[in-house]
């Protein structure tokens, strides 16, 4: 009788003292922010997070670009908060070789373009030179998008932003925009970036190109051009230069 009493507590005792860890876990979660949850995916989804009001924090990894060497490797972090908005903050991590990686860009969230994105084009061949392109936009806008390349010694840290307006200096008043198709560097043995874009007519959301004058109207074309890294000499290419650059990417296993 008294081994049947005895069980009878420890079971009960088990029961209690489990129920107390339980109700304990639960309080402790009770308030606290959810974790963000841990997407992977390719360097083209980190440019565009998509993003909805309300939805739960995320970390979107783009996969690992190798430098030709490889001796350096870098990849992109896009966090996504959805409490309040949109909220996007991109960063650019490098390391070389065996060494933890290092912040060498970040992207916060500004007040007139809180979404933004990166992702990793690839390297200047035999370089430790990274090409990255980033874009930015302000959540439920019609306003435009910005672009930007940029060209980031991951030794040094140093970050060259290629002047991408420049794109569109010398129209005779025409009403251009531009979107980036592509990006490389040339054969040339200083550091030259190449960026290739089309050319169009910009409107605004209730035009069509009807409603502008023909002087006006931009012409649709794709064009390339270089923007020497040393000097800072900006100017049109043939639109058949070849965009040199090394990719190579591998899955990304970082938490």
């Amino acid at each position: 009788m008294s081994g049947r009493t005895s069980t009878r507590r420890w079971i009960v005792s088990t029961a209690v003292a489990f129920c107390t860890v339980l109700i304990h876990c639960t309080l402790a979660r009770v308030g606290q922010e959810p974790a963000p949850a841990f997407v992977s995916r390719s360097s083209e989804d980190t440019l565009f997070v998509n993003c909805t009001e309300n939805e739960k924090p995320k970390r979107v990894l783009s996969p690992v670009a190798v430098s030709e060497d490889e001796k350096w490797s870098a990849y992109v972090e896009v966090d996504v908060q959805g409490k309040h908005g949109c909220v996007h903050t991109s960063r650019l991590w490098v390391a070389k070789g065996n060494s933890p990686y290092r912040l060498v860009y970040l992207i916060p969230p500004k007040r007139d373009s809180v979404e933004n994105g990166m992702k990793v084009l690839g390297w200047a061949p035999g370089s430790r030179m990274v090409l990255v392109q980033s874009e930015q936009w302000q959540y439920g806008s019609d306003a435009p998008d910005s672009q930007q390349i940029l060209a980031i010694d991951t030794e040094t840290g140093e970050v060259y932003e290629p002047r991408l307006e420049s794109l569109l200096q010398n129209r005779d008043g025409k009403q251009c925009a531009f979107r980036i198709t592509d990006a490389g560097f040339s054969s040339d043995k200083n550091v030259v970036i190449l960026v290739r874009a089309n050319i169009f007519t910009a409107l605004e959301p209730d035009e069509t190109e009807a409603d502008l004058p023909v002087a006006k109207r931009c012409t649709n074309r794709e064009e390339t051009w270089s923007f020497n890294y040393a000097t800072g000499e900006t100017k049109l290419s043939g639109s058949g230069e070849p965009l040199h650059l090394f990719r190579k990417f591998l899955p990304n296993v970082a938490k």
